[in-house]
Parts: C-alpha cells; structure tokens; sequence
C-alpha cells in the first residue's frame, strides 16, 4: 500500500524486542542507514544481510524508524516451489494491518509485528468447523481473534487453546478476547463492534508438584494443592474446592469414585501413622455392597497398614503417594 524508491511495495519493521533468552547484543551492535535500532530493540536480519538491502536500496527510512521495502517482483522471486501456497499468503495481509486491528481493540499494547487475523482465518478455514486449535506462543492473541471471528461468520464450532508464558498474558492476550467477545465500539468492523460471542476460561500453572520435591521434603505442596492435583491426575474430572472436607479427608466424587487424600505438609507428620491409611479408619467405612449406589473409595495416603484382602472387602483402592498418583487415570486410558 506504499511507494517507495522503486514503486509499489510494503515496508516491514525488521527491529523486535530485545528481552530475554531472545536478547541478542551482536543485533544492537551495529547500524543501518545510519541508525542503531531504537531503545529496547534490536534487529531482526543480521549485518550482511543489512548490507545487502540498503545496496540494493530496499531499507528505508519511514517516520522515523529504519524498514525493509518489499516490492511486488521480491514476493514472486521468494515463490519457487511453494507458488500456489505463497500466493495465497501473500492476499492474506500484512503485519501493519495486523497491528492497526490490534490497536483498535487496545491502546499501548507495545507489539510491533502482529499477524492480521485475514491469515489465520485464511489458515483455518482450511480445517474442519469442529477443530481445536493449539497455539503454543500465543503472543497479542491472533489466534483466538481469528477462531471466534470464523465462528461468528459461519456459525463453526472451532475452539482455541493459547499458550502465553510472558506477562502480558492476562493484560494483552486474553483481554483482546475478551474484548472482541463483547464487542469493541469504536471498530469500523459491524461484527466486531457488536461483539464476536463465544467464552473462554483464563488459567495460570501453579508450583510444580515432583516426586523427589516430594520425597525430599523440600517441596511440599499445600493440602488443597495437592488435592486438586490428585483429584484432576487420577480422575481426569474437574476439581471442586467446595466439596473439599479436609478434617474427614475428602477431596471430592464423580461418578465412580469417593476421593481421599492422607496428607500434610509436614516431613515429620508424614514418617508418622498420622497420615497412614490403618484399620481404624478403614472398618468405619461401609464394606461392599451394603449401601445401594455405593461407590468405590480412592483413596491416596503415604503408607498403608491394611492388607488387600480387607481393602478390598471394603472397597477401598489405594494409590501410594506420590508414585501412584496417575494410577487411575492410566487405567481409565
């Protein structure tokens, strides 16, 4: 949509952030027309190739700030044996539209190069309207844009997992979902100012739970952390921190099974019997087959003083922690 030295062409920013494991000092260190790239960035081509652009005079200075000119006849050399695919990519937009659409739904988001949602729906409207879609750098959420939007237009079922480890997450990835689902009013777009519909749910890892932070006694989880952890491992049901009755050792049900947790977060307290499934416990629980809809016990404890006879006269399965967390759940595979 611009002209440069040679006619038509676009230009594309060619610095990116320099943050992190992407930090690259020897991409700071030189210029390019005379210019270093801006603070807190760095370049994206290296300096041979840097060269060889302002030789053949296809970098340019645009407001400002150093881009690469590409020119019609540069796309169709870049074709060779990918011309019917790159073709396609190449009416699919430009990463200027992608930023404008990503700046009309938030202000100071700070991304530079976006993917305009034209190329995703592009790429999905390949794929079957029931499909889940992964996106495991999930960035400024284009992604998710693209699925609802689809979804909107063709009445699809499509749903979206985005994975986003950087702390914009909540503020820049998910919010731009949240935002097109209810609609953002200054869009020059009809459906996009009306809301795109559709949900999602916003989740973040917790501490890592591992055998030997276990056995070691130098990483203990909480009660309610390993319960839910337990519940979700063994069951593969969602967790109800409700139902939790940590004085009983109940964690939760589903269909099949009533879930016991034997634990506290305490080395001295687990060497002791006060976390072992023993025949205390045990013979004040219902036997088998004597309550209608009776369910099996699960039941996950460091150690167990009963043997399996009598577990199993009383319908108890247990699962030694913290091997035996996924036993069930296996099974069920």
């Amino acid at each position: 949509p611009h002209i440069g030295k040679f006619g038509k062409c676009r230009f594309e920013i060619i610095e990116r952030a320099a943050e992190g494991a992407y930090a690259r000092p020897t991409l700071q260190a030189f210029k390019i027309l005379g210019q270093l790239p801006r603070k807190g960035k760095q370049w994206q081509i290296g300096e041979v190739t840097a060269r060889e652009l302002e030789k053949a005079g296809k970098v340019e200075l645009v407001d400002g700030i150093v881009k690469r000119a590409v020119y019609p006849e540069d796309d169709e050399a870049a074709d060779g044996g990918l011309a019917p695919f790159w073709s396609f990519l190449r009416n699919a937009g430009t990463s200027q539209q992608g930023k404008a659409e990503l700046s009309e739904i938030l202000d100071n988001h700070g991304f530079e190069t976006v993917k305009p949602t034209s190329l995703l729906k592009e790429l999905l409207m390949h794929v079957p309207e029931d499909s889940l879609i992964l996106d495991s750098f999930a960035g400024s959420g284009t992604t998710a844009h693209a699925v609802l939007a689809l979804n909107k237009e063709d009445g699809g079922n499509r749903k979206f997992i985005l994975v986003e480890q950087e702390d914009y997450a909540d503020t820049i990835t998910a919010e731009r979902a949240r935002r097109v689902i209810k609609g953002v009013k200054s869009a020059k777009d009809e459906n996009l100012k009306n809301g795109l519909g559709g949900s999602f749910t916003y989740a973040t890892l917790g501490e890592e739970i591992s055998e030997n932070g276990m056995l070691s006694g130098k990483a203990l989880p909480t009660y309610e952390t390993l319960a839910e952890y337990c519940f979700f491992t063994a069951t593969g049901k969602p967790f109800d921190p409700k139902k939790l009755d940590k004085k009983n050792r109940y964690i939760g049900s589903t269909d099949e099974y009533d879930v016991y947790l034997f634990y506290e977060p305490d080395v001295a307290t687990l060497k002791s019997n006060a976390t072992a499934l023993t025949f205390d416990w045990v013979e004040q629980q219902p036997k088998r087959g004597t309550i209608k809809g009776q369910k099996t016990k699960l039941v996950f404890a460091p150690v167990r003083y009963v043997g399996q006879e009598t577990l199993t006269e009383y319908d108890i399965e247990f699962c030694q922690l913290p091997w035996e967390i996924y036993k069930k759940l296996e099974t069920a595979a």
